[in-house]
């Protein structure tokens, strides 16, 4: 099992931070942009739209715990997006160390809580990946010289097997999901998505076999993918593998920001150069 309290180089933290930093900023500035015409007073989405959705003082639906300020005051929508804003473009530029994290975790989950109905396939991964940003966010300026290097230190380490955790989770969630529907079973389901036009690959009749290959090939993938994550001498493999998904998503999705999380939680399958030497060759032969 490996050692998750050996001081690591804060390196790779960081440069999740910075890319989850960059996504986050673009995630407010729609929100600026489109919010309260969804989640206004009178928007599309109101409170009484929302609540009622998601079942308030309806035993068993987990209404109770959707906790957000902007059901009380939804005017507060442009205030609370470019306060996210404005945290996430602190993250980037390494200010603010823990604050800027946690503001931006904050102004995210107030959005998601808001309307759960409304979230992006990116939000719940994005929301995680700030939580755990909050134990260690790494170096606090990316422009400070030494960088790279930084001091080794144990949240480092915590933080990045967080996320790495959380990455197999939500991989092994996203393929249970598909399993238990009957189009990915059949292949019907990639050829089905490029005919709504949903993702980046538009193709005319007589291509079914591509969609079909596209659907086995994401279902493949992700199988893989939790396979190679059990060890660590296959991180690398695990890291491609990843970086094929993510292609797969493009081609039938279009979500570049789901994309774009995934990639950033996809630098925690990369082996950290700065653990000692006695450590990192008992870590590349045993499982996580």
């Amino acid at each position: 099992m490996v050692n998750w309290f050996i001081p690591l180089s804060p390196k790779t933290i960081s440069i999740i931070r910075i890319v989850c930093g960059l996504i986050a900023a673009i995630h407010f500035l729609l929100l600026l942009a489109t919010g309260t015409t969804w989640l206004g007073a009178q928007g599309w989405l109101n409170v009484e739209s929302s609540s009622f959705l998601i079942g308030e003082s309806v035993p068993g639906t987990g209404s109770f715990y959707r906790w957000s300020i902007l059901f009380w005051y939804p005017e507060a929508i442009t205030w609370v997006a470019g306060a996210g804003l404005l945290a996430s473009l602190a993250a980037i530029a390494g200010l603010g160390s823990r604050v800027s994290t946690f503001i931006v975790w904050l102004c995210l989950a107030t959005f998601h809580h808001r309307a759960p109905l409304l979230t992006l396939l990116h939000e719940p991964l994005l929301v995680a990946m700030f939580a755990y940003l909050t134990i260690d966010p790494g170096r606090n300026s990316w422009s400070r010289p030494g960088f790279s290097s930084g001091t080794d230190r144990i949240t480092s380490n915590v933080a990045t097997q967080l996320i790495f955790c959380h990455l197999w989770i939500w991989i092994a969630f996203s393929l249970a999901s598909m399993l238990a529907s009957p189009l990915w079973w059949n292949g019907e389901a990639g050829w089905l998505l490029i005919q709504q036009g949903r993702g980046w690959l538009h193709l005319s009749e007589g291509w079914e076999w591509l969609g079909q290959l596209l659907t086995h090939l994401t279902i493949a993938l992700q199988m893989a993918i939790l396979c190679c994550m059990l060890r660590t001498d296959w991180s690398w493999l695990s890291r491609w593998m990843l970086y094929l998904f993510v292609i797969c998503v493009l081609l039938l999705l279009g979500d570049w920001l789901y994309a774009s999380v995934l990639l950033a939680a996809s630098l925690s399958l990369t082996p950290n150069q700065s653990l000692p030497e006695t450590h990192h060759g008992a870590s590349k032969s045993a499982n996580i």
